[in-house]
Parts: C-alpha cells; sequence; structure tokens
C-alpha cells in the first residue's frame, strides 16, 4: 500500500529512518500471518488493519474495496497471540491471531461490527463463538446486556477453560454500547480479571500485554473509582481541548502556544514504538516542509529513553505523553486508535478528524 511521498532525508529523524530500515531488513524472511475474505456492500470504502500498544488502536494497513469485496493483508508473526482489528467506515471487527496462520473474516457493510463470521483456527472459532454469545444477548436486551447474568455465567465458563488465552483476554476487554461486560470497578467481575492476569504472568510472562494487564488490575485494585474521576474531568472553555506535556528536554509546553499564530496546527498522536511510525513522521514531514503549517505531535510510548533519543532530530513540536501523566489528553480528544491526527484552524476552531494520512495534503491545504 502506497500512502506517502518521499522527502529530503535531512528533515526525518535518524532514529527513524533506522528503525525503517531495520523493519524493512527483517520482514522480508520472517514468518508471516494472514487474515483474508470478502465484505459485500462495501465498493471504494476504506479497510484498515489495526493492532494495539497500550490499550490504544493504530493502523498497520489499509486498502480500499472493489465490486467484489475481497481482502488480504499480511504480517509478520509477533511471537506471542495478540487480537486484531479490521475497521470499515467506523465499525470494527475483531480477530486472534496465535503465530503463522491464516484467518478468514468474512462479512458486510452494514453490519460489520456484530455480523462478521471468524474461521480457520481453533481461536477464531472460539472468539467466533464468543462474539455469537453477545451478539444474541444484545439483540435480546440491547444495551442492558452488558447487565445480563446469563451472559456473563456463559463468557466466564469460557474464561475459566483457559484463563491464559487470547480469548479470555478479549472477553476481559469487551465492551457493550461503550460499558465493559467485565466492569473492573465491580469486586466480582475484577477477580475474574485478576485471575486472568494470573494466568498471564504465569504463562505468558513475556508477552507484552501481561504487563498492561498487571498495571490496570492494580490501578483499579487501588482507586476503583476509575470511571468516576473520567466523568469530573473539567470541560474546557476553548474550541479545542488543551494539551500540555513535556518535550524532549522536559519542559511542558502547551498546544496553545501554537494556535492562533496565523497558521493551521495538526495535533498527531502516535507512538515511536510502533513499527509505522517511520512512515508517520514522513507523512507529517511532507506537509510540514512544504510550509504554512505547525505540528504537534503526542506520542504514547511506554519507554521514554526511546521517544526522547528519535524526538531529538523531530522539526516540528513533540511531546510525550507517558504512563505518569494519565488518560486525560486520550479522553478529551476521544482517541482510540493511533496514528490519529486533528487539524486545528488559523482561528484556534477543532475541524477536522484524520484517520488517513494519505488524505493529509489534500485536508492541509483547505486551511492554509
Amino acid at each position: 500500500m502506497k500512502l506517502f511521498c518521499t522527502m529530503k532525508l535531512n528533515k526525518i529523524s535518524i532514529f527513524a529512518v533506522a528503525l525503517f530500515s531495520l523493519i524493512a531488513a527483517s520482514c522480508s524472511h520472517e514468518a508471516t500471518w494472514k487474515v483474508k475474505g470478502n465484505i459485500t456492500d462495501a465498493d471504494g470504502q476504506l479497510l484498515t488493519l489495526e493492532r494495539s500498544l497500550q490499550g490504544n488502536w493504530f493502523i498497520v494497513d489499509s486498502a480500499r474495496l472493489d465490486s467484489k469485496g475481497s481482502y488480504s493483508f499480511e504480517q509478520p508473526a509477533a511471537g506471542y497471540p495478540d487480537i486484531y482489528r479490521l475497521s470499515l467506515n467506523g465499525k470494527t471487527a475483531y480477530f486472534p491471531i496465535d503465530s503463522i496462520e491464516t484467518v478468514t473474516l468474512d462479512g458486510k457493510l452494514d453490519n460489520f461490527a456484530t455480523g462478521y463470521a471468524l474461521s480457520g483456527t481453533p481461536e477464531a472459532t472460539a472468539l467466533n463463538d464468543v462474539n455469537t454469545l453477545i451478539n444474541n444477548a444484545i439483540a435480546t436486551y440491547g444495551a442492558e446486556a452488558v447487565n445480563n447474568p446469563n451472559l456473563k455465567s456463559e463468557l466466564s465458563k469460557i474464561i475459566a477453560n483457559d484463563m491464559g488465552s487470547i480469548v479470555s483476554y478479549y472477553i476481559i476487554n469487551k465492551e457493550i454500547k461503550g460499558n465493559r461486560i467485565f466492569n473492573p470497578a465491580s469486586k466480582s467481575d475484577l477477580r475474574i480479571i485478576g485471575a486472568v492476569v494470573n494466568a498471564f504472568n504465569t504463562f505468558r510472562p513475556g508477552d507484552p500485554r501481561t504487563k498492561y494487564l498487571q498495571n490496570e488490575y492494580l490501578s483499579w485494585r487501588q482507586s476503583g473509582k476509575k470511571a468516576e474521576a473520567a466523568a469530573n474531568i473539567e470541560i474546557n472553555e476553548i474550541d479545542f481541548p488543551e494539551i500540555e506535556l513535556n518535550n524532549a528536554k522536559g519542559k511542558p509546553v502547551k498546544l496553545s502556544s501554537l494556535v492562533g499564530k496565523g497558521k493551521p496546527v495538526l495535533v498527531n498522536f502516535t507512538a515511536y514504538a510502533a513499527d509505522q511510525s517511520p512512515a508517520i513522521n514522513i507523512a507529517l514531514a511532507e506537509v510540514y516542509n512544504a510550509g504554512g503549517i505547525d505540528i504537534y505531535q503526542v506520542s504514547v510510548d511506554g519507554d521514554e529513553y526511546l521517544w526522547r533519543e528519535a524526538a531529538r532530530n523531530i522539526p516540528w513540536t513533540t511531546v510525550l505523553k507517558s504512563p505518569r501523566d494519565g488518560d486525560r489528553v486520550l479522553v478529551d480528544y476521544n482517541v482510540g486508535i493511533l496514528p490519529l491526527t486533528f487539524l486545528i484552524d488559523k482561528n484556534g476552531v477543532l475541524r477536522e478528524r484524520i484517520v488517513d494520512l494519505g488524505t493529509l495534503p489534500e485536508i492541509v491545504k483547505k486551511y492554509k
């Protein structure tokens, strides 16, 4: 997939180029997995393949569907089971990958999030059964299905069969209308989540999801009121949510310090540790080097040293949202996937939400 044009190398992070080259070289001989299928009634729609990093989703590949609706994505094996998802017109379909295998995901545009079918591996079949249980409960009870004891009982049995499986991980994070079926604020649900965390600690100590689960579980045990705290966030009285985070020199930089200076501002949420980070920065550099625009880049990275070394050579403003900064900025901007970009116009008004960076030059041109 070609989304990005070339640019002068002296504007790209040396780290990013090295990482990009390393990935390109290694991918040529690595084992791979594949997801394929057919999605009907979606001619011309953009289908994106996404994976999660530290609880946030970012795009790793994409394709425009034709009238036949067939697609195929192939990626290097990660070395551990993972949950990926396909996004189509604002709807998402999740699927598991164990190692080197092929999963089939079929569906259609109008009910893509709930009507898709999985096959090809035991994990895919199991997750398909989980989705069937959940969708049947939603069809009967609507949003109240999240509190249905029968649904939770059936899902608990599946978890008990293999607490350390990627399907159990999927279940404890599954939401209905924005509410988790297994709510960490509930002591009984938190015990089930804790059992999954313990299984991951025991059987998957090297899995990056294990540390994420540990941190979330301990956070809920300590506070128990994380959702209530999020609900009490102050409402900003400006036309865009303010951000104030530290740059590579450790100095706080406000987003508002760039806004209203006669240029539109791109607010880009990304992660330097992600595979596609070099390509993202190349796309941003293309519009930045053309002039007439500023960029405020928020990197969601757990490794502050890695981020700091990469950020030193970035020509625009780049700041770090580390784990200790909390999630307020992500809540304010409703960041559910990475990369995600917003455009604030010359007058300080938030105008655009940009997922496809291939459209970035055209969108920026409208506001110069």
